[in-house]
């Protein structure tokens, strides 16, 4: 064999190693497209429907309306992926979907699959919303509802606090001034009530632990409903880790599990996401201290009284403690508080 063969035969190899590899690297490229599609369609879904929340204002106090919310995200979700008159494809991608959380102000909603047998004895599945469920904590004093925001229901469980009210509607910060639990103050200084940053800590601990094992649970008991539709992956929330939907705890927000979706040319990968989105809708209010003849008076952040007065400080406060630390008096748009004491 003379040498030109065995430069032929290398050249024949060479090609054939480079077009392998042009294959491999443009199927990878494909593969990574179809993922970041995916991921691209499931962020915009999520963001459109917590929008939805923002722009209508339905949230908080059982005004939510969570179908809207459902056909909102949905409807994204189908268009991105250019399904959206493909029934037969939307059914098999929300069988990927165990779970969708969403939290409102005062409580929270599951949405998910249940299997149940009806009055003419078939077994059938849908997806349902669970009721609203509480962010609760209980210690040895008090089971507590968290809301979002300083609100805070308090169910005294011993009545130490001799409030007329087994249930106590208050704002956390005004509680620890508030003159009627002085004494439960000198005997308790110690409680998350009295300690702002144990109470937030813990609040927010509180919640996400809780969220964290309905949707465990949830996820988990999707597998029975995955199986009966032919779907082998096992389907598990991540808990212990984060991933970045804990982030979003301070306000009104969506949640949307995403698991075990194969997509490549063969179905060989897999694709899992816990998509996130937050609504922007919880703002903090300030206060402004007014300046009076011999005292000052604290107003909220829209008080009607603010637009009259001229002698308004500068500074705005972003809590009611430091107005207090000034000695303040409250004005009457704030619930609870000292008033300006009557002089005769």
């Amino acid at each position: 064999m003379k040498i030109y063969h065995f430069s032929l035969l290398f050249l024949i190899f060479f090609l054939g190693l480079v077009i392998k590899t042009d294959i491999s690297i443009g199927r990878l490229k494909k593969i990574e497209a179809e993922r970041a599609e995916i991921k691209s369609a499931l962020t915009s879904a999520v963001s459109d429907a917590v929008n939805y929340l923002t722009e209508t204002g339905s949230y908080g106090e059982g005004t939510i309306n969570k179908e809207e919310v459902l056909r909102t995200f949905f409807a994204s979700l189908y268009s991105s992926l250019g399904i959206i008159s493909d029934k037969s494809a939307q059914g098999e991608i929300e069988m990927y979907i165990p779970v969708i959380l969403l939290c409102d102000i005062d409580g929270y909603y599951i949405y998910y699959y249940q299997e149940y047998k009806a009055s003419d004895g078939n077994t059938y599945i849908e997806r349902t919303w669970t009721e609203k469920l509480p962010y609760s904590y209980e210690d040895d004093d008090f089971i507590y509802r968290f809301t979002l925001t300083d609100m805070v229901y308090i169910y005294d469980k011993n009545n130490i606090l001799n409030h007329e009210d087994k249930v106590i509607k208050t704002d956390v910060k005004e509680f620890s001034i508030n003159p009627i639990y002085a004494d439960f103050k000198k005997s308790h200084g110690e409680s998350i009530l009295f300690k702002k940053e144990d109470f937030y800590l813990i609040r927010k601990g509180a919640i996400i632990n809780k969220l964290e094992e309905d949707m465990s649970y949830f996820v988990s008991s999707h597998n029975h409903i995955a199986r009966g539709q032919g779907i082998t992956y096992r389907f598990s929330f991540p808990a212990g880790r984060k991933d970045g939907w804990a982030d979003y705890m301070d306000d009104v927000n969506l949640h949307v599990v995403f698991q075990g979706y194969p997509y490549g040319s063969d179905g060989n990968y897999t694709y899992n996401k816990i998509a996130s989105a937050g609504a922007g809708i919880i703002r903090k209010p300030s206060y402004y201290v007014e300046e009076k003849s011999w005292y000052y008076i604290a107003h909220i952040q829209g008080c009607e009284k603010i637009r009259e007065s001229n002698t308004l400080l500068e500074e705005s406060f972003d809590t009611l403690e430091e107005c207090v630390k000034m000695g303040a008096y409250y004005c009457e748009c704030i619930e609870y508080g000292a008033r300006v004491p009557k002089l005769e």
